[in-house]
């Protein structure tokens, strides 16, 4: 049984041993591979001085063996602590305040065979060594343990702040850590009934491999997103996490409420793929990083960013984040805006500004030649309507005439405000015969309909030209023109409408 053990405790070490020295190699590719390298240094120790302790011919040199496991144990401790505050995120520890421990440890050793602190007794046993402990070693013991229990917290709040998907490699290390850990406690605690095996060193190897494949993994190289989950759960952007294959990941609450809104049917979405869930209608936005401007099946708009998070070492994409933002009612109040750009603050109708750039378009369409024509209006005695009744009911009576113009043109029409009291009425494919016509009919119903005014009623009219684009003219020669026969309406005694370049005149 000893030569046995003597044979397991010497295998563990060295494979221990060529573990820490390969890793130790790739201390320049990965953070996590010189505190890994110094876990496996500490192990191999910890194994070999079991092994010489076992196999020592006098029980001197066994003790003096046994000392020695405990420079391992130690080493074991710092490499552990530092692995892990590594993989939680954290800045690694300083390394004066690591071998703080060790040092006085190594101190206490060395003089305990004449002051006992730490063994009180010793002496030969089944499988090695019986030790009585002392006060130094069970200080010893409870720092080890507080030492890793802190480093476990480390890696659990980490994992409680990671992403779904990299969860799994937390719990990984957890179980590698758990391993030696649940050997040594058998170790210290069950000595009665194993005496002299010590599990713990043989197990780290489990440690190391699973570790390893953390480390190889790539997902916990690197530090995880800080309070992932507080801050993202309180966005109102949809944020999703895909991996390189397009399976989710992770998502934030928002990103649930948006998921469910766009696919009802679709239930839990980590680890299905992008396309499964959302449909064909967004399939393709993932494709290419940047922004884009979505409109839903339902009519609802969304802006999507998306961003490929990219390894350091080699470029390849590790994720891609999805944020999704629901701006329908933004681009409502942007469309909103944009139309109030454009209309008279008075009125509602357009203003001067669009009026000219309207024109300018319809007049580069008619040169296909359809007939394109406006009408001028100029509202009656205005100046005097404001004198005797005041500028507001001045102003209702602009309003009044805007609404009737507004609810009597076609939807390819434009009214727009010229200036004080002047409207312009854009009509595309009308004649300017026709024009006219419409433009009487507007002055009679305005003629027509009378508006209360603590003065009394007030009926408005108004005096209009028509003028029709000429195949050589442009814009500016067509408001000239309709403004010239307006002003002769008005001269003619208003109340009337004219069209230009012609004596034809229709009154009421």
């Amino acid at each position: 049984m000893r030569l046995a053990m003597v044979v397991l405790y010497t295998g563990a070490g060295l494979i221990a041993l060529l573990y820490a020295a390969l890793t130790y190699r790739r201390r320049s590719e990965t953070p996590l591979a010189l505190p890994l390298s110094l876990v496996m240094a500490g192990s191999a120790q910890w194994a070999l001085a079991d092994a010489c302790a076992l196999a020592a011919p006098t029980p001197g040199l066994a003790v003096t063996f046994n000392y020695l496991i405990f420079l391992g144990v130690a080493t074991v401790v710092v490499g552990f602590f530092w692995h892990t505050t590594v993989s939680a995120g954290r800045r690694p520890p300083r390394l004066a305040l690591m071998l703080i421990h060790p040092v006085l440890l190594m101190a206490v050793l060395a003089t305990d065979p004449w002051h006992h602190l730490f063994y009180r007794r010793v002496e030969a046993g089944g499988l090695g060594m019986v030790v009585q402990p002392g006060p130094a070693y069970w200080a010893h013991v409870l720092y080890s343990y507080a030492m890793m229990a802190f480093g476990l917290v480390l890696v659990i709040r980490a994992l409680r702040r990671a992403v779904r998907g990299q969860r799994r490699v937390y719990l990984w290390f957890l179980v590698g850590a758990l391993a030696p850990t649940v050997g040594n406690l058998v170790t210290v605690f069950i000595d009665v009934d194993l005496q002299g095996l010590d599990l713990a060193p043989v197990l780290f190897l489990t440690s190391g491999v699973v570790w390893w494949w953390t480390d190889r993994s790539g997902v916990n190289s690197d530090p995880v997103p800080v309070t992932y989950a507080q801050v993202l759960s309180a966005l109102s952007d949809a944020v999703m996490v895909l991996d390189p294959n397009g399976r989710f990941l992770d998502v934030n609450p928002a990103a649930t409420k948006l998921l469910a809104a766009v696919n009802p049917a679709c239930d839990a979405v980590i680890g299905r793929q992008w396309r499964e869930v959302v449909g064909p209608h967004f399939t393709a936005m993932v494709a290419d990083t940047g922004q884009t401007t979505i409109h839903g099946p339902s009519g609802d708009v969304y802006d999507f960013r998306v961003v490929k998070i990219e390894a350091a070492a080699d470029g390849t994409s590790t994720c891609t984040v999805v944020v999704a933002r629901d701006i329908t009612e933004l681009e409502r109040l942007r469309a909103e805006l944009t139309d109030q750009a454009v209309r008279d603050g008075l009125t509602g109708v357009y203003n001067r500004r669009h009026l000219a750039a309207v024109l300018d378009a319809q007049a580069r369409a008619a040169a296909d030649g359809d007939p394109l024509s406006i009408v001028m209006i100029d509202v009656d005695h205005f100046k005097a309507v404001n004198d005797r009744y005041g500028h507001a009911v001045g102003d209702r009576m602009l309003v009044d005439l805007a609404r009737q113009l507004t609810g009597s043109v076609r939807e390819s029409d434009l009214v727009a405000r010229y200036g004080g009291e002047e409207f312009v009425v854009v009509l595309p494919g009308v004649p300017a015969h026709a024009a006219a016509e419409r433009a009487d009919q507007w002055r009679r119903q305005c003629a027509a309909r009378a508006i209360d005014t603590p003065h009394g009623t007030l009926n408005a009219t108004f005096s209009a030209g028509v003028a029709q684009l000429a195949a050589t003219g442009g814009p500016d020669e067509l408001l000239r023109l309709a403004d010239e026969a307006m002003y002769r309406a008005k001269r003619a005694g208003r109340n009337q409408v004219l069209v230009a370049e012609s004596a034809l005149s229709i009154s009421g």
